[in-house]
């Protein structure tokens, strides 16, 4: 038989059996390696294969990890969403058991504070009934001040596992670059040995990256082993040449808001991070911020601002014990504006508050007030415009889909003038002309008030349970037409009337008379007395039969103020003021000529409790805003309450849902994962066999070359 060369094996006995020891020495070598980290994290099975030579024996070995890449990305991506929901739901939760708890319970503790007003306006002269409404008012702001300060804490918990998880982050950065530098040089170094360990490593410091923000991954293109490494939403971590972008917390002006950017070492770039698209534990912590617990904070701020200033409004409309004008029964802080960095002056000041009287407009919002340019002058004025912001940032759309923002062209920028503005805020540019045009500032009137709300009231006699006006009928009336309501709009007492919130209430137990209410010396004085000239039309009379202004062609008998005022004949310096006089009257029946009714104040009403009863039913009032776009109905400040704790609940009971999900997902392609790249013992136990087998049977070759050598020997002998 003839055999061309290329088949020619010119290998020896010794050769062939010394190249199959080391062949199976190898293969042993490598299970072994595997068992012994079989219980490694991180590990990747090896496996050892040959190439047969050519002049006969075992050649070149290659020993690679056994690796299914689309198993390694898909466990890479479950991981990443397991850590979002786990993080987010573990987060939610905590805040889901505080508000579901009845021990911290507002809603309760609103219910007990009307509950008291009404036992006080039952007996308005008791001082213990008046003591007991005090007393709950303390443990209403005191329950709302211990939630807000309980999700104050949450937030500076956040900022603390945030940073901390940015800088782990950043490590493991560091470690990827790193490590990629280390495989390059050792593949270069030993072409037929993939560095297993090195990239495991690699792998391992991957795999946590991924379960902070969500990555991907994909090889580089000169076949070096290196591995580029992205934000799913494509900004770079680990690049092709090595270089690396690390992340960086940054904030505009609230400082314990934190946003990401990613900064690059060694070139001055910076690149802002879609939060939304982030994923991972970070991913999660961040959408838990901004669905769950800043959307809560300021929600509770609107709920605490607008309850406290609708009964301080009401008690201002009533007349204490001692026969005064109501005052307030709680102080609400006042809140400054938060610089953004960029500010040409940084000691410039914008200080906000809330508008007295404007509980209803009140909402969750933040605020952005821009300076558009600067007019020097006694006093400097300022163009601004104010942007209703969402708890990220965001502007917030009308139901139109319009942003929300208004600009103010002339605002005195003098201290103590506050100009109203949007969401019943009134802010005061204190710093005059050393504002510079574009210049921005952060308002948030809801985030960080609610637990500084006090009880300022301390004598019970102050409690405002009276109404300060009353209507007398004339006994002489002929018709049957009687009261139906008359109550207090404005009680703002200014006899100056430099304040356009002045009423006709003169602040001394009564109401302007001629040439002490805004028409001036020789005018008439404020509404005191409605006669009837006819069944459908009558005067209003000041104190002293001046005619104020006629009626004619009246249908109904309410609001007979609201109809004096669109007169023609009502006094121009009334209209001039916001609600003057500050009252409102309706009657019903049928009157007749002659007939006369008259407002006075209500001297000597001490059991009157008519402004109590209001009181007592602003928590049956849809009165709070529930949506800051302007859609959908008002709320009750009970029904926004249990707004708040069924959305935290909600979206505690989704993410547990989410979680579950995403567990199974997890374990699912950890088995897939494991299931190629794990070590099996029973496999490797059966290599182990296979591999000593050939290793015998190579010893024994080369023991059967030893003994044809010793016979050939010896025969030589």
């Amino acid at each position: 038989m003839i055999y061309s060369n290329n088949n020619i094996r010119t290998a020896d006995l010794f050769s062939i059996a010394k190249s199959g020891v080391n062949a199976s020495n190898e293969l042993l070598n490598t299970a072994g390696h595997n068992i012994a980290n079989v219980n490694t994290e991180g590990y990747v099975r090896e496996r050892t294969s040959f190439q047969s030579q050519l002049t006969g024996g075992v050649g070149q070995s290659t020993t690679e990890r056994v690796l299914n890449v689309f198993a390694q990305n898909q466990l890479r991506r479950d991981t990443t969403l397991q850590s979002e929901h786990e993080n987010f739901y573990n987060k939610t939760a905590v805040i889901d058991n505080v508000f579901a708890s009845e021990a911290n319970s507002i809603s309760a503790s609103m219910s007990r504070f009307f509950s008291a007003v009404q036992t006080a306006t039952d007996d308005p002269t008791n001082l213990a009934g008046r003591q007991l409404v005090l007393g709950q008012a303390k443990s209403l702001v005191g329950q709302i001040g211990t939630v807000s300060a309980f999700l104050r804490d949450k937030e500076e918990e956040l900022n603390l596992e945030i940073s901390a998880h940015v800088k782990t982050a950043n490590s493991l950065v560091q470690t990827i670059a790193d490590l990629n530098d280390a495989i390059v040089v050792n593949q270069a170094s030993n072409p037929n040995d993939e560095p297993g360990t090195l990239k495991n490593q690699r792998d391992s410091a991957i795999l946590e990256l991924a379960s902070l923000v969500s990555i991907e991954v994909r090889q580089s293109s000169g076949n070096d082993g290196r591995v580029m490494v992205n934000l799913t939403s494509g900004e770079s971590l680990v690049m092709q040449d090595g270089s690396f972008n690390v992340l960086e917390v940054e904030n505009d002006a609230d400082l314990n808001y934190l946003s990401l950017q990613l900064s690059s070492r060694g070139k001055p770039t910076v690149l802002n991070v879609d939060e939304n698209e982030l994923g991972g534990a970070i991913g999660g912590l961040l959408r838990y911020r901004d669905d769950v617990l800043e959307t809560s904070r300021r929600e509770l701020g609107q709920i605490a601002l607008a309850l406290t200033e609708s009964i301080n409004t009401q008690n201002r409309q009533g007349m204490d014990l001692d026969q005064q004008l109501g005052s307030d029964i709680f102080s609400l802080p006042e809140f400054v504006g938060l610089e953004y960095p960029d500010n040409a002056n940084g000691a410039s000041v914008v200080t906000g508050r809330i508008t007295a009287g404007a509980a209803g407009e009140i909402s969750s919002a933040d605020y952005q007030v821009t300076i558009n340019s600067v007019t020097p002058g006694a006093p400097s004025t300022l163009d601004v415009t104010v942007t209703a912001l969402n708890a990220d940032g965001t502007i917030i759309k009308d139901v139109n889909g319009n942003d929300i923002t208004k600009n103010y062209p002339t605002v005195d920028a003098q201290s103590g003038i506050f100009t109203k503005m949007l969401g019943g805020v009134e802010l005061e540019f204190s710093s005059g002309a050393t504002y510079t045009s574009g210049d921005q500032f952060l308002i948030q009137p809801t985030k960080n008030t609610a637990d500084k709300i006090e009880v300022i009231m301390t004598r019970p006699e102050d409690l405002a349970l009276a109404s300060p006006i009353r209507l007398d009928t004339n006994i002489g009336n002929l018709g049957d037409a009687e009261l139906v309501s008359i109550k207090v709009t404005n009680n703002f007492v200014d006899n100056t009337f430099t304040d356009s919130k002045a009423s006709g209430f003169d602040g001394a137990g009564g109401l302007h008379g001629p040439g002490s209410s805004p028409t001036g010396a020789g005018g008439v004085g404020a509404p005191v007395q409605i006669f009837f000239t006819a069944n459908d039309e009558y005067e209003v009379r000041d104190s002293t039969g001046n005619t104020i202004t006629t009626v004619s062609g009246v249908t109904d008998l309410n609001n007979l103020m609201a109809q004096a005022e669109g007169s023609a004949g009502w006094p121009a310096a009334f209209s001039a003021l916001d609600d003057y006089p500050g009252f409102e009257l309706s009657l019903q029946g049928e009157p007749k000529a002659g007939d006369a009714f008259t407002i006075g104040y209500n001297t000597d009403g001490l059991n009157d409790n008519r402004n109590g009863l209001t009181m007592a039913d602003l928590q049956n009032k849809n009165s709070l805003q529930v949506n800051n776009s302007g859609s959908g109905s008002p709320a009750s400040f009970h029904e926004a309450y249990a707004n708040i704790v069924s959305d935290i609940g909600q979206q505690a009971a989704s993410a547990d849902i989410a979680l579950q999900a995403a567990e199974a997902l997890k374990s699912q392609s950890s088995d897939w994962f494991q299931s190629v790249s794990g070590v099996s013992l029973d496999e490797e136990a059966a290599n182990l066999v296979r591999y000593q087998q050939s290793y015998a049977a190579a010893a024994r070759l080369l023991s059967t070359a030893q003994n044809l050598f010793d016979t050939i020997l010896a025969v030589v002998r």
